[in-house]
């Protein structure tokens, strides 16, 4: 017990010393204010910003935000996005009726955003910084309810973390070795696929 004690400390001291910069991701802040790791962020995607500390998310600054996902500034944009999805989140559960329809929407549609980006990756080191960022939202930001999709394909309704989280994991449970050992086993025992 002491032992598993005192690597849990070590992992959590490397963990806290862990260098944020330029081709990694940025951990959501303690606060709502952005961290220190996004100020270049905050210059770069400023209109985005600006409309997040007023409450109101600008499409076409969200668009430029979800573009860069897919290139070079890719880290920069998902550690915004993480950021944007939290406080998104929290202020949800702050307003009076503790859900927000274009809230849920929007974060539905990051959900997707998210799994799409992370299907069409090939960067093992990109990937790894999706699903820390995922943990990050899974572990601190607080669940809002959204649509997701079941296995079977049906519409339901699900918690906005755990819905951000299926979405890399139904990619990880259908590709690389994980996926075609799914299949094969799928096939041994005559389910279907």
């Amino acid at each position: 017990m002491k032992r598993a004690l005192l690597a849990l400390a070590a992992l959590l001291s490397l963990a806290a010393t862990k260098e944020v910069g330029p081709g990694s991701y940025c951990p959501l802040p303690e606060g709502d204010e952005p961290p220190a790791c996004l100020e270049t962020a905050t210059q770069d995607y400023e209109p985005f910003f600006s409309g997040l500390r007023e409450g109101v998310v600008d499409d076409e600054a969200l668009a430029r935000v979800e573009q860069d996902l897919a290139g070079e500034d890719r880290y920069q944009a998902l550690s915004t996005l993480a950021y944007a999805y939290y406080v998104l989140s929290q202020r949800a559960v702050r307003s009076k009726a503790g859900s927000d329809a274009d809230v849920s929407a929007r974060l539905e549609s990051w959900n997707a955003l998210i799994g799409d980006t992370y299907r069409g990756s090939s960067d093992q080191a990109f990937r790894g910084a999706m699903r820390e960022a995922v943990g990050d939202l899974q572990h601190r930001a607080p669940a809002i309810p959204v649509r997701c999709t079941d296995a079977d394909g049906n519409i339901t309704q699900c918690q906005s973390t755990a819905a951000v989280a299926q979405s890399i994991t139904d990619v990880r449970d259908r590709t690389g070795l994980r996926g075609r050992l799914g299949r094969l086993i799928q096939r041994l025992l005559g389910g279907s696929n």
